[in-house]
């Protein structure tokens, strides 16, 4: 597939965030088609996702999600070399009758980068996550976070110094850091400080917890939504690649790649 052609064909590690690479991503997963949690389509961007996971060195994992209404999805986790000191999410399903490219192949695109970017011996934990959109599952929770929180210890989850969480971040005007606090968390400190020092217009907004961030941060693993807003394409069918921008992509990118140097001792 031309998606993994260009993931494999990565330049050297640590050598810098690639916005065309990501659109080409986002080109991949939205061509599969809507990728409701359980579905065929669905199945088809995990499996696309593992192998660039494995292009960019890491051990893969596959974790089932039961669904509650039968059938099942997965995560898809790209596990670092050594302890876990930072964990990267997105989730790769999304609504049916939309290709879903914002929502979220634009997180995943990011999330498949900074894994090429950053060598697995930093020690960050990327997670592609099946079934957040509770309007197909009828969860209350997300629930591919909830699947991946239960292979945490609790000294494992003290280790953690940073925790990301990327959902349509390819379409808007303005880029927030997003949390269930009142006001920003460990993780959103870091972001926002970040932003500030790349020169960003970066604004803490509170959320009652609309994406996977919600069940890391109350399970005890502070975590920041990097959210581009708005898309009047939320949900539809509009929701297509041609409307996700590369600089977009690229700025939310480099964003979590500066977050995560700032956070992790370089290695």
């Amino acid at each position: 597939m031309l998606a993994v052609a260009l993931v494999g064909s990565a330049a050297p590690a640590e050598s810098g965030f690639d916005s065309a690479r990501a659109k080409a991503v986002v080109r991949q997963i939205a061509g599969f088609g809507p990728r409701p949690a359980g579905s065929a389509a669905e199945r088809s961007a995990a499996g696309f996702v593992e192998s660039t996971f494995k292009q960019a060195g890491y051990r893969v994992a596959q974790q089932t999600v039961p669904l509650p209404g039968g059938g099942r999805s997965s995560n898809v986790v790209a596990l670092p070399h050594g302890p876990i000191r930072a964990v990267v999410t997105a989730h790769l399903d999304g609504v049916r009758d939309s290709p879903a490219a914002n929502d979220n192949a634009s997180g995943v695109a990011v999330l498949i980068e900074l894994a090429r970017v950053v060598r697995p011996e930093r020690g960050v934990l990327f997670a592609a996550l099946g079934a957040e959109e509770r309007v197909e599952t009828g969860s209350d929770i997300h629930l591919g976070s909830a699947r991946l929180l239960r292979g945490f210890s609790a000294a494992g989850t003290r280790r953690i110094r940073v925790a990301l969480n990327l959902d349509m971040v390819g379409v808007g005007t303005r880029l927030h850091v997003r949390g269930i606090e009142a006001t920003p968390n460990r993780s959103a400190r870091i972001v926002l400080t970040a932003a500030r020092r790349g020169g960003r217009a970066a604004t803490y907004l509170r959320d009652p917890g609309w994406s996977d961030h919600a069940e890391l941060s109350r399970a005890g693993i502070p975590t920041a939504w990097i959210q581009w807003r708005e898309d009047a394409c939320w949900h539809e069918a509009c929701d297509v690649p041609e409307r996700v921008s590369g600089a977009r992509l690229a700025a939310a990118g480099r964003l979590a790649l500066e977050t995560l140097n700032a956070a992790l001792p370089a290695r």
